[in-house]
């Protein structure tokens, strides 16, 4: 009966803090947010978890936001964010992002939301913040590059394909795709728009071409 209550009662403290996905990522471009990038298999992150989970406890009748977000599921946001070590804490307010560098406790954190030393900080440059266009390319292109990675394993490794005739296939495939593409596109624009014609015929359609009774009646009534 304890541990149930114990259980309900981190439920309700832990849906304090927003979980990010790929899906809910824009919302962290307006308002202020303290976000989590992590691990579930980090003990680092693991350490800090509790006192996070306060911690969007305490902002939940204030106007800051807490999140986290699992890099090994978000991967286009925590790509975006250049995420090289876990755990790391970053601010985002109005859009503009900023790593957060100091120590990982709650009171720690509270006094830096409240005394705003997130301005202490250096911001992201506006080519390297997560939603600018290079960076929304980056995370896109990462996340292909993993996606292809894991298909290659799963190639390989569950259905006993050889590396050499993985690689063939996810070589081939999109390039199999793209000319059926481009061929598809090139036979739909001409259907619509039809074979073009020569400039010396436009404009001649209308003109009748005099025939050969009216050119001998011609020359008579000459």
């Amino acid at each position: 009966m304890i541990l149930l209550v114990l259980s309900c009662a981190l439920t309700l403290v832990s849906s304090e803090v927003v979980v990010l996905t790929d899906d809910n990522s824009h919302i962290i471009h307006t308002g202020e947010w303290f976000i989590k990038a992590y691990a579930p298999w980090c003990g680092a992150c693991k350490s800090i978890s509790q006192a996070w989970i306060q911690l969007g406890a305490w902002c939940e009748d204030k106007e800051f936001n807490v999140a986290e977000i699992d890099i090994t599921v978000g991967y286009s946001l925590s790509n975006q964010l250049l995420v090289t070590r876990i755990p790391t804490l970053f601010h985002v307010k109005d859009g503009v992002f900023r790593t957060y560098q100091g120590a990982r406790k709650v009171d720690v954190w509270k006094k830096f939301l409240l005394e705003n030393e997130s301005e202490k900080l250096e911001p992201m440059s506006w080519y390297r913040r997560p939603g600018s266009v290079t960076m929304t390319v980056f995370g896109y292109l990462v996340s292909f590059a993993i996606k292809v990675n894991n298909m290659h394993d799963h190639l390989t490794k569950e259905a006993n394909i050889p590396v050499v005739a993985s690689v063939i296939i996810l070589i081939a495939v999109p390039m199999i795709a793209l000319i059926a593409l481009f061929i598809v596109t090139v036979w739909i624009i001409h259907s619509m728009f039809g074979k073009p014609k020569p400039a010396h015929t436009i404009g001649m359609q209308g003109t009748q071409q005099p025939t050969d009774n009216q050119e001998e009646g011609d020359k008579k009534e000459q």
